[in-house]
């Protein structure tokens, strides 16, 4: 996935830089410092998947900024990362559709995360069933569902497990008839080796699932994840 940063700190541009080259399955594309430069970029670059969207900028206000990308760019994916604790512009960003909004200082852990969730969403838009259910759709749009179905496997997670990217894995589990790998459930979801096996491993010890050993012909036997059924 591509990303493009707009943030007027350069300082911070290379901080968030180096967070999203950390992180697997996304690729940085670029950053502009102003926002002349965002719009000139974003009519310039075709395949720009998410945008890190500081608010700020001395070139335009900030409510016309979200505004104007949303107008132009109505399928561009936005992860706001601003100081602002402005409650109206919490309410802005919800209503033009923005992924998350993160609060400036954002430490390494969160960022990961954050990207991982938004990699997991992709996934679950892309996969091969169409449909959803109605706790999809809760978790996705949120509204008065969303706690309920976001904590529907584990209402109290351990430090590195997010409900989101922990519900994707469940939901990859609960279609895959022959079980999942760590191998697979990067492939799927677009997550690196340590996050696929946190996610499946914290399953297990949920004990919503559990692991067989399959032997192949040749090498080793691979250890394949499946989803317990009462």
């Amino acid at each position: 996935m591509n990303v493009l940063i707009a943030e007027d700190d350069y300082r911070l541009v290379m901080i968030h830089s180096e967070y999203v080259l950390a992180c697997s399955g996304f690729h940085l594309v670029g950053y502009v410092l102003n926002g002349q430069e965002l719009f000139k970029r974003l009519d310039e670059e075709e395949h720009v998947d998410l945008l890190l969207l500081d608010l700020y900028f001395p070139d335009i206000e900030r409510v016309e900024l979200l505004q104007e990308i949303r107008r132009k760019y109505p399928k561009l994916d936005i992860l706001i990362i601003s100081a602002s604790d402005d409650m109206a512009i919490l309410q802005q960003a919800k209503r033009c559709g923005v992924f998350a909004f993160l609060q400036k200082p954002v430490d390494a852990a969160l960022f990961k995360q954050t990207l991982e969730a938004y990699a997991a969403q992709q996934s679950f838009f892309n996969r091969p069933y169409a449909t959803f259910s109605n706790e999809d759709g809760a978790r996705v749009l949120g509204g008065s569902l969303s706690l309920k179905a976001a904590s529907t496997l584990h209402p109290d997670l351990p430090s590195g497990i997010d409900a989101i990217t922990l519900q994707r894995v469940y939901d990859l589990l609960h279609h895959s008839e022959e079980g999942l790998t760590i191998e697979k459930t990067c492939e799927e979801l677009g997550v690196s080796r340590t996050t696929a096996r946190r996610y499946l491993e914290h399953l297990v010890r949920e004990d919503t699932s559990y692991t067989q050993l399959s032997y192949g012909e040749i090498g080793r036997p691979e250890r394949r994840y499946r989803l317990k059924h009462p």
